[in-house]
């Protein structure tokens, strides 16, 4: 979600940055999008966190490398 090429805790936050305190948007939104719902939304950061911390699911694939999210979700515009 912050475009360093590593998921760790920055990425869950630069999502709840993007969300609430008006931060820049996310280079490429699909990666913002954890749970692979289509939205970008808070849940998106508990996701990835509980994931970090918790040991809990992994996000979906390309995770955990970059690459192309198939999934059709309007989310794809990546700048």
């Amino acid at each position: 979600a912050n475009a360093d090429g590593r998921p760790d805790v920055s990425d869950g936050i630069a999502i709840l940055g993007y969300l609430f305190n008006g931060s820049e948007r996310p280079a490429c939104l699909d990666a913002a999008d954890a749970d692979d719902s289509g939205v970008i939304e808070i849940t998106d950061a508990i996701y990835l966190l509980n994931h970090l911390f918790a040991g809990t699911r992994p996000p979906p694939e390309p995770y955990p490398a970059p690459g192309v999210d198939r999934t059709e979700d309007g989310l794809a515009e990546c700048r």
